[in-house]
């Protein structure tokens, strides 16, 4: 009964997060209709901007609550688990405000940016302290088992939005800009926040609002830095290829095309972000319990269903490749094909072993998840000055396979080998 729950949970999570994500592939191919060339190059890169402040904003904690919070409830521990909110919003919301402060300053000051997209940059730090509560309030709403609300909020409901306002404005006098697109994601932000915010007093156990907070602010610390310092490497290994073509390369047709090869071969990572929450969730319970045979149960359900999806995606990704980057512009064909090409592989590789890290984190196998993330993101980078300048969107597509696939096959041969060793001191006692 519980595995037939994960599969059907999984099941209507992928959904939400397909349709949500359908339609942010939908508004990525209108703004490059209408954007045109310069105006896309804006957009995508104060995207890539607001996305790693957004991921350094909550400093690991939405990853961490999203680890305690499910233990806490389910022995009772209200007054920890009150301590661990509070400590929680505190922490993102300072962060925000600072970083946005630092990198508005940066672009204004330093930066030698084109003024939309300055302004594009500025916009987007002002949108920051919503969209990182944001990013706190889908794992704890997840955290409280409500992980299809969390995933209609924040994968559908904020592109649905933003779907919205951008039809407003192009039906209007107004002529659509990319700093004009980047603030109605951030006035979509505003509108979600409050709803989750909503939600979560709405479905969180009331004891938990009445019980006298307990911190251990110092303890809570500690335990997020791991899932920042993964989750800042990653915003990294996504974001770097969009920003190193921004600096070492020219064309603003490259720029547009690796985006567009990305946001394509970016649908296929929804099965990863969405359905994750629900097992990690279970994964948190199930550690904490010490029940690693049921953990090996869940690793397979996953995988039955998931490796038909990954299978279709890649054929189609390979197939149509030609005419999924022409619904952007008809120059990004030639310069997104292997690109798209070789982004598809390495996020299907990476979702597919898309647990393993997670389940390093929550055995507290730090120092090797520091490690390999950050070997990876140092690959990254290297291969991106070495390539980039003479291969362009190829060079980055080649960067971000090579680092992605090895960081993600190191993370399973890990989790795999721990898994073993568990599995066979449960089996000798």
């Amino acid at each position: 009964m519980r595995e037939l729950f994960v599969l059907t949970l999984a099941t209507k999570l992928s959904l939400i997060a397909f349709a949500g994500q359908v339609i942010a592939y939908a508004i990525s191919m209108a703004l490059a209709r209408h954007l045109g060339v310069d105006g896309f190059e804006a957009y995508v890169v104060a995207s890539a901007v607001f996305i790693l402040m957004v991921t350094v904003a909550p400093r690991g904690v939405e990853k961490y609550t999203l680890r305690e919070l499910p233990a806490l409830l389910e022995r009772n521990d209200w007054g920890l688990a009150r301590g661990l909110l509070h400590f929680g919003l505190h922490r993102t919301l300072l962060t925000s405000l600072i970083i946005g402060l630092a990198v508005g300053a940066w672009a204004c000051l330093i930066r030698d940016f084109a003024d939309s997209t300055r302004l594009a940059i500025i916009i987007s730090c002002i949108a920051l302290p919503a969209g990182a509560l944001l990013f706190y309030g889908v794992e704890l709403l997840s955290a409280l088992g409500r992980e299809a609300s969390a995933l209609a909020l924040f994968r559908l409901a904020i592109p649905a939005m933003t779907l919205a306002f951008i039809g407003v404005v192009l039906l209007s006098p107004l002529s659509i800009s990319g700093p004009m697109a980047v603030a109605c994601w951030g006035i979509a932000c505003v509108f979600v926040l409050a709803l989750m915010a909503y939600e979560v007093r709405r479905m969180a156990p009331p004891r938990l609002f009445r019980a006298e907070p307990i911190e251990q602010s110092a303890a809570w610390r500690k335990g997020s830095q791991p899932f920042l310092i993964y989750r800042i490497s990653l915003a990294l290994l996504a974001q770097a290829g969009v920003l190193a073509l921004d600096w070492l390369q020219p064309s603003h047709a490259t720029v547009g095309a690796y985006a567009a090869a990305m946001a394509t071969a970016a649908l296929v990572a929804v099965l990863a972000s969405a359905t994750n929450r629900s097992y990690a969730r279970q994964m948190s319970i199930l550690i904490d319990q010490k029940d690693f045979a049921t953990l090996l149960d869940l690793r397979k359900e996953r995988l039955r269903w998931l490796l038909p999806a990954l299978a279709m995606f890649l054929l189609i990704a390979f197939m149509f490749t030609r005419e999924l980057l022409g619904l952007f512009r008809p120059e990004f064909v030639d310069e997104g094909l292997v690109p798209l090409r070789l982004l598809a592989f390495a996020i299907a590789f990476s979702v597919l072993f898309s647990l393993a890290p997670t389940y390093l984190k929550y055995r507290r196998r730090n120092r090797a998840t520091f490690v390999t993330v950050s070997g990876a993101a140092a690959t990254q980078a290297m291969l991106l000055i070495m390539l980039v300048p003479r291969y362009g969107a190829v060079g980055a597509a080649i960067a971000y396979a090579i680092s992605m696939c090895g960081m993600y096959a190191a993370f399973a041969c890990m989790a795999q080998r721990d898994l073993a060793l568990l599995k066979s001191d449960c089996t000798a006692s």
